[in-house]
């Protein structure tokens, strides 16, 4: 029984090491894919697109919470976005961040120039320092001239904890508390046969 117990504990613990051992941006890929439930699709534009932003923690810990149109706090974050629609994959897309409320079409924060996203996936990481609503704007060329053909709102601090949140526990914090579980399984373990001999 105690062979199981340890066996059990040092592969939770692996699993942490594992864990800390792979590189934020696997990481955010993890996370990322236990976000496609619909939850965080945005269906009103052109094409259809799923959206998730993370924000990035302090010190050296991998994001883990997905959220879909409120993040809670200010700050470096994550955006990443799904062209779910195979066909907008072949089609140039301009990328556009700008915050509403500073007159018409609202004021820029960032922009990339058109092009395709063959694989269907655009991820970017931006610097958000003042609260409020922004919008993420996918163009696309029209008679000539660029035209938004999808729009993403974006509310940005505030706080609201994970009232934003794509889905519940993610693939990271099971695999912490797991990992967390395994090593006070292999302590109280060790500490069982002590406590016999005493």
């Amino acid at each position: 029984m105690n062979r199981m117990f340890e066996w059990a504990a040092g592969l939770a613990c692996a699993m942490l090491v594992a864990l800390v051992a792979v590189p934020v941006h696997a990481q955010l890929m993890l996370a990322h894919e236990g976000h496609h439930s619909g939850d965080c699709a945005i269906k009103t534009g052109a094409f259809p697109v799923a959206f998730s932003a993370y924000e990035k923690p302090k010190g050296d810990l991998p994001p883990t919470h997905a959220y879909c149109d409120h993040v809670p706090e200010t700050g470096e974050l994550y955006f990443t976005v799904d062209l779910t629609d195979p066909e907008s994959r072949e089609v140039p897309i301009a990328i556009r961040l700008v915050m509403e409320g500073h007159g018409e079409g609202g004021h820029e924060i960032m922009s990339v120039p058109a092009k395709e996203y063959p694989s269907g996936s655009i991820s970017f990481t931006v610097n958000l320092d003042e609260l409020g609503q922004y919008a993420l704007l996918l163009e696309t060329e029209k008679a000539g001239k660029m035209t938004t053909a999808v729009r993403i709102p974006i509310h940005v601090g505030g706080g609201g904890g994970h009232g934003g949140h794509g889905s519940g526990f993610g693939m990271t914090e099971i695999a912490l508390l797991l990992g967390v579980a395994g090593i006070a399984v292999f302590f109280w373990l060790r500490r069982r046969p002590s406590a016999k001999a005493s």
